[in-house]
């Protein structure tokens, strides 16, 4: 990335709001390591929005900093002048815990997963029959997206692998058939609701599975590392499937109803499917295995959660991926979005964390509560 002026802007932003704050004196009753590590935290939130290099990268830069000056933005003085407080050991610790964290390698067995899906093909596969089987009406095709996306998504934390880049490449070959294209009045034929579609479909199912989207995983360890409260995988799709049943049977129907498609019924989308499936030929060994991994994870998740932890239940499964010969590890290694995907929320836990470590939060809470005294619980939310 080369370094424009606007590259330099964006580079210095996060530095000058990180100076600006540190030069404001610590508010009453904070202690002065929470006040530092909070312009530290804000600087990184800044420059992760405007991506002078990649957020990821920021992320880690922030957990160095914090690291190497932990005596100012994590330890209070009371730790310090333990002489068997060891700070350099201690901030070494909290930068690396969490790449210990059980969530973030369950997005990373989840990840592996959407690769899998990937090589083999079944992720088209899928696709491909649901087109085949509901294509023939354009709201039963809007309903077949929608559940696409739903079957893919516990094992594909990742809107672009999932809807980018399985569900996408097979929609998109369907417009064109009607003579349909984009930024085009034929766009209303049929091609603006099928994308409509894509984008509700991700939305719906990003939400309710817990590896449905990496920004989940994230948050269920903030609430963790912060309330104590631990949600299971079960525990987040049964909370999030009532609204889930409703949106799946509404959202498809109402799209068609406010954005009706000039294009209605046809029996070219069912066909074009039906030859796609035909050239791909009959399910290989490697897909059916993946079936079975896939079946045995959701039990797992779903019934085993007094035996086996859901983060083993993934390295489990990731495992019998390698020794059965699903996924090759050359594959695993090339697979940047996982690797990409696992130190940015390892470092984004790290830095959630220290807000409670350098007493921010503990600040914050004691505030907000002295002056939301009084309060209903309806008013306060």
């Amino acid at each position: 990335m080369s370094l424009s002026k606007d590259n330099i802007w964006k580079l210095l932003a996060p530095l000058v709001v990180m100076g600006v704050m540190l030069l404001i004196p610590v508010p009453d009753g904070m202690p002065p390591q929470a006040w530092h590590y909070f312009a530290v935290f804000v600087a990184m939130i800044v420059g992760m929005i405007l991506e002078p290099i990649p957020a990821t990268a920021i992320s880690f830069i922030a957990v160095t900093i914090c690291v190497i000056g932990s005596n100012y933005l994590l330890f209070d003085a009371s730790e310090l002048a333990d002489p068997a407080f060891k700070a350099s050991k201690q901030a070494l610790k909290w930068g690396l815990a969490g790449f210990s964290s059980t969530t973030v390698w369950l997005v990373f067995g989840a990840f592996i997963f959407a690769l899998g899906y990937e090589v083999t093909g079944l992720g088209r596969r899928i696709a491909l029959f649901l087109v085949k089987f509901m294509g023939k009406r354009t709201l039963t095709l809007g309903y077949a997206i929608v559940i696409i996306d739903i079957l893919l998504a516990p094992f594909t934390p990742s809107n672009t692998a999932r809807t980018g880049g399985t569900v996408f490449p097979v929609i998109k070959n369907l417009p064109p058939l009607f003579k349909s294209f984009p930024n085009d009045p034929s766009a209303r034929r049929i091609g603006g609701y099928l994308m409509w579609m894509m984008v509700i479909s991700t939305s719906l199912s990003s939400s309710m599975f817990v590896t449905g989207a990496a920004p989940n995983v994230l948050g269920l360890e903030f609430v963790s590392k912060i309330a104590g409260v631990q949600i299971s995988w079960l525990q987040w799709f049964l909370s999030f499937l009532p609204v889930g049943i409703i949106l799946l049977i509404v959202a498809p129907w109402l799209s068609y109803v406010l954005y009706k498609p000039e294009v209605t019924h046809s029996a070219e989308v069912a066909a074009w499917a039906g030859g796609e499936l035909k050239n791909m030929g009959r399910l290989s060994r490697k897909e059916w295995t993946l079936i079975g991994l896939v079946l045995l994870s959701l039990g797992l998740w779903v019934f085993g959660g007094k035996i086996i932890n859901a983060t083993a239940v993934g390295l489990l499964a990731v495992s019998l991926m390698l020794a059965l010969h699903v996924v090759p590890w050359k594959d695993i290694t090339r697979y940047n979005s996982a690797w990409n995907t696992l130190v940015n929320l390892a470092t984004l836990v790290v830095m959630a964390n220290g807000l409670t470590r350098s007493g921010f939060i503990d600040w914050f809470a004691n505030t907000m509560s002295t002056h939301l005294e009084g309060f209903s619980p309806d008013a306060t939310v």
